[in-house]
């Protein structure tokens, strides 16, 4: 699957999610440590503002200050994530965004390296929400194959320390052996 394209959909995976969340969720705990549904959201959505802030140029260390200095989620966390998702998918769409060198906490990479991040995070993360929530965990199997193969193929920990569970073969099911590389178990 075309990179945009995984954008898009992880988006959506995330989307249908946040859509069932009700006040009692937001207090649930999720597979990150230490977060949750709020703090998971709020972060997505942060992440999304970040991209915008990196994409137009600005330093790593600027656009997190600069997202890390107003609330992400406000009185509508669905619609701050809609508008962040769709800011974010036209900035990656942008005449010259995926060839561009931009500032990341990991150094210099292009537009479409960050993009892969962006992609796995937001997959990453609409996985995490569902099992916080009961809900249906399953993700598009195009969209897992997609991550999967950002995953291979990233840095050690995708960059961000993440240590593989190793206990997922490589016949095991394409989710089983993202999650398992993510540090997450499948059941």
């Amino acid at each position: 699957m075309e990179l945009l394209a995984a954008l898009d959909r992880a988006a959506d995976e995330f989307g249908q999610r946040l859509m069932v969340v009700d006040d009692h969720d937001w207090v649930r705990s999720t597979p990150c440590p230490d977060w949750d549904v709020q703090y998971l959201v709020a972060h997505v959505v942060g992440g999304n503002r970040f991209a915008l802030s990196i994409l137009g140029g600005m330093s790593a260390p600027d656009a997190f200050a600069e997202v890390m200095s107003a609330p992400q989620l406000a009185d509508d966390a669905l619609g701050a994530f809609v508008a962040a998702s769709a800011a974010q998918l036209a900035a990656f769409r942008a005449d010259g965004a995926l060839e561009q060198q931009i500032d990341h906490p990991l150094g210099k990479i292009t537009g479409r390296e960050f993009l892969a991040f962006r992609v796995f995070d937001t997959t990453l993360h609409a996985w995490d929400l569902a099992r916080a929530l009961g809900a249906d965990e399953h993700i598009l199997p195009d969209l897992v194959e997609t991550v999967l193969a950002i995953v291979e193929s990233g840095p050690p920990g995708m960059g961000f320390g993440i240590t593989a569970l190793g206990s997922a073969g490589a016949d095991a099911p394409p989710l089983v052996r993202l999650l398992d590389r993510a540090g997450r178990r499948a059941t």
